[in-house]
């Protein structure tokens, strides 16, 4: 399950080569896999080989929306350069050198209904059709992810806040500031200075995207996305191939196992293991605090916690433990409103309960306090920490 990547292109060397061409036997990436079939000699039993179509379009096997369009863009310039069927046998790029031209290739482009991928503001600029309406663009997950990247690059963390799904909840400046640390403070981002997108896919519903980026050419991430009222937020990033974002869950099975068995230091190999490639797992941040409160260690507890309810402000569990580490450090009011909350999301919930009453006798609040206990014991007659706590009062 390593996020390291390894085989390169047998072509530029440099990226990740995925894909074996027939023509040369070697693997290769898209980039170059797309410089060498626009020539249209790839064997017809190879998937991505060219097939000619009309409007501009190409039927062929593209793993991302960027690879499809940046074949187009190739497949543009063979046919601005060529003699045309449809122009009588004209060449495009002559045909344009008169006003009358132009009209006649903008008239022929606007008789078509042509696919949102075909770049047709690259056409525009290359033969100067300046009357050639196109379409805005909007932005697409493969964009959302290409940007979220450069901001990284450019070492705008800030600028990322934007894009992360369920940004509302950054208005809390101790999430806020949290985000910002854990982004800047990765150990891959912090020397990420080049991407490569590798491929893409869409969930069949069409609201969950992923998109495979290659950083540094040497790590895989894996960005998952989803769709909101039309636009894409990022939801998770998962440092390896598409293929380990749903593993996470036996991840999570197997570190809770061990933790419930006391078995720490096997747990800890697998939490150091796991919490490089799912970085924005609210559970293995909460094993982690866990970990660390039967360590003895609430420092390191608090840190992991707050991720886990910065990543997850509806886990209640985490909040809840996250509000009993506040509480062992004395910062009384923080755990106070943390403890209201998880309450106010669940109101059974006689751990929350019971230590909220707790500060409130240490406040001298006994009527509040005496409420909570006894709500306590209603839910559960036999919890002793309520029980005791009642008698206190």
């Amino acid at each position: 399950m390593s996020f390291f990547i390894s085989g390169k292109c047998g072509i530029c060397k440099k990226h990740k080569g995925y894909r074996l061409c027939l023509r040369i036997g070697k693997d290769i990436c898209w980039q170059d896999c797309n410089d060498m079939r626009v020539d249209r000699r790839c064997p017809e039993e190879c998937a991505y080989a060219v097939v000619e179509s009309e409007n501009l379009q190409l039927k062929t096997k593209a793993d991302s929306m960027l690879e499809y369009t940046e074949l187009l863009k190739k497949q543009i310039d063979r046919w601005i350069a060529l003699p045309q069927v449809v122009f009588n046998g004209d060449i495009p790029k002559d045909i344009v050198q008169t006003e009358a031209g132009k009209k006649r290739i903008i008239e022929f482009l606007n008789n078509f209904q042509i696919n949102s991928l075909v770049p047709l503001t690259y056409l525009k600029d290359k033969l100067s059709l300046n009357d050639l309406k196109v379409n805005d663009h909007k932005e697409n997950y493969e964009d959302i992810s290409r940007n979220f990247i450069n901001f990284i690059i450019s070492r705008e963390w800030e600028r990322s806040v934007e894009l992360q799904k369920d940004s509302s909840k950054y208005e809390d400046q101790d999430f806020r500031m949290n985000y910002l640390k854990r982004i800047s403070e990765n150990y891959i981002f912090k020397k990420t200075n080049e991407f490569f997108l590798v491929s893409s896919a869409l969930s069949q519903d069409k609201k969950r995207a992923l998109v495979h980026l290659e950083l540094n050419g040497k790590y895989d991430l894996t960005i998952v996305l989803d769709e909101i009222d039309g636009s894409w937020f990022i939801a998770l990033k998962v440092f390896g191939k598409p293929e380990i974002v749903n593993s996470e869950i036996q991840a999570n099975q197997q570190i809770a196992v061990l933790l419930s068995k006391n078995k720490l230091s096997d747990a800890f190999e697998l939490l150091k293991k796991y919490s490089t490639i799912y970085v924005d797992s609210s559970d293995i941040n909460y094993y982690w605090g866990m970990y660390y409160m039967f360590s003895n260690n609430t420092k390191k507890a608090r840190e992991f916690l707050l991720n886990s309810v910065e990543l997850d402000p509806d886990f209640l569990e985490a909040k809840g433990l996250y509000a009993t580490v506040l509480l062992q450090e004395k910062e009384i009011e923080k755990a106070k409103r943390l403890y209201q909350e998880v309450i106010e999301q669940n109101p059974k919930e006689i751990k929350s309960l019971n230590n909220l009453a707790s500060i409130y006798i240490e406040e001298g609040n006994k009527s509040e306090a005496k409420k909570l206990l006894e709500e306590c014991l209603k839910i559960d007659p036999n919890f002793e920490y309520a029980k005791k706590n009642l008698e206190k009062l």
